[in-house]
């Protein structure tokens, strides 16, 4: 009985395993829409975001983007590996780099988060703006505010 119990385990174990390390290595090709620009003025900067952790501390982007705006929309591909990730976009229309504020950190450049999640009084939480990818291909459409 012992032996069928180690004998299960190490298979229960390999099973686990392989698992974890089917998608390793797999990518997806992911079209990004966004909408809602007034103009074509400057840049769309958008950060791709792999954990809470970076999205909470803004420190450690996984990919950063800069896209031209045509006919006031972003139509991109990027290729990025499986998993969780959260987007970060803004609307850098004077090309400064930066998201530009008034008084009190309200931002003056229209932006937008994956799953057009919303924060009150700052941005939204990362549970509301992650997403998975996990296929060959997906799509994501973001509206700025």
């Amino acid at each position: 009985m012992k032996q069928l119990l180690i004998i299960l385990s190490f298979f229960f174990i390999i099973f686990i395993t392989m698992g974890q390390t089917a998608f390793a290595g797999q990518t997806t090709s992911l079209e990004i829409h966004i909408t809602g620009f007034d103009n074509t003025d400057g840049v769309a900067k958008m950060a791709v975001i792999n954990s809470k952790e970076n999205y909470e501390t803004e420190k450690n982007l996984f990919k950063g983007f800069n896209f031209i705006i045509e006919n006031n929309e972003v139509i991109q591909t990027i290729t990025l590996p499986f998993g969780e990730y959260a987007i970060k976009v803004f609307h850098d229309e004077n090309s400064n780099d930066e998201m530009d504020t008034r008084m009190f950190g309200i931002p003056t450049e229209r932006y937008g988060f994956s799953n057009n999640a919303k924060g009150t009084f700052g941005p939204p939480e990362y549970e509301d703006a992650r997403f998975i990818l996990n296929l060959p291909e997906q799509k994501i459409s973001i509206q700025i505010q």
